[in-house]
C-alpha cells in the first residue's frame, strides 16, 4: 500500500513538475508583455515616453512629439559665443507633449542623457555642463547634468516637476561654460540625446 502511495504521489509530481515547467516556458515567452502590466498596476498607471534627439538636417528650434508615437526625432543643438567668457546657453528644441500625453497627467521624473558615440564638438576651453529644461507654460525650470553613457545613473534623472502636469511643452536647452577664447568664436554642438519622461495618468 505505501508502496502504491508512493508511486501515485511520484506520478503526481512529475505532473506538476512537467505543467509548472509549460507554464513557465510560457510565461517566458511573454514576459515583457507581463512586466508592462505588472508596471501597470502596481505603479497605478505609470508610463514612459521617449525622445530620441538625433542630427537632421534643420539646425531649427524644431516642435516635435505632436503625433502620438512613443519615439520623435530632436534636431542638433548648438551654442557659439564671440568675445566672452562664463556661462553660455544653446539655442534649444520645443517638446511639446500636449497631444501625446493625455490632460491630468503628471510627471513623475525626467531623464536626460547624451548616449554614447553621439557626436558633440566644443571649442578647446568650452565645457558642457547641463542640460536646463523649462515647462513653456509655467517657467518652472530644473537642470540636469549633461552626462555621455548607455547606461544613465540617478544623476541623469530629475523628479523635480514631479506632480507637475506633464502633457505641456518644453523647451530643452544645453549649458556650458567658456574658461577662455581660443577661436574669437568658440561654443559647442551636440547632435544627440534622449529624452525621456515618466507620468501617471
Amino acid at each position: 500500500m505505501k508502496r502504491f502511495l508512493s508511486l501515485t504521489m511520484g506520478v503526481v509530481l512529475s505532473a506538476a513538475i512537467i505543467l509548472g515547467s509549460s507554464d513557465y516556458a510560457f510565461a517566458a515567452e511573454n514576459s515583457h508583455e507581463m512586466e508592462v502590466n505588472a508596471s501597470d498596476l502596481s505603479e497605478g498607471e505609470m508610463k514612459t515616453i521617449v525622445v530620441d534627439m538625433k542630427d537632421v538636417l534643420s539646425g531649427d528650434v524644431t516642435t516635435l512629439a505632436t503625433s502620438p508615437s512613443k519615439t520623435k526625432t530632436l534636431s542638433k543643438d548648438y551654442a557659439t559665443s564671440s568675445g566672452q567668457t562664463g556661462i553660455i546657453t544653446s539655442i534649444g528644441q520645443i517638446v511639446d507633449f500636449s497631444s501625446v500625453i493625455p490632460e491630468g497627467a503628471t510627471i513623475q521624473s525626467i531623464t536626460i542623457y547624451c548616449p554614447t558615440g553621439t557626436k558633440v564638438t566644443q571649442s578647446k576651453y568650452t565645457t558642457i555642463n547641463n542640460y536646463l529644461i523649462t515647462d513653456l507654460d509655467t517657467s518652472d525650470s530644473i537642470t540636469i547634468p549633461f552626462q555621455t553613457t548607455n547606461n544613465p545613473s540617478s544623476k541623469s534623472t530629475s523628479t523635480a516637476l514631479a506632480g507637475k502636469p506633464a502633457n505641456v511643452r518644453f523647451l530643452v536647452q544645453i549649458q556650458g561654460r567658456i574658461l577662455q577664447q581660443y577661436t574669437g568664436m568658440d561654443g559647442f554642438t551636440v547632435f544627440g540625446g534622449k529624452m525621456i519622461v515618466t507620468y501617471h495618468e
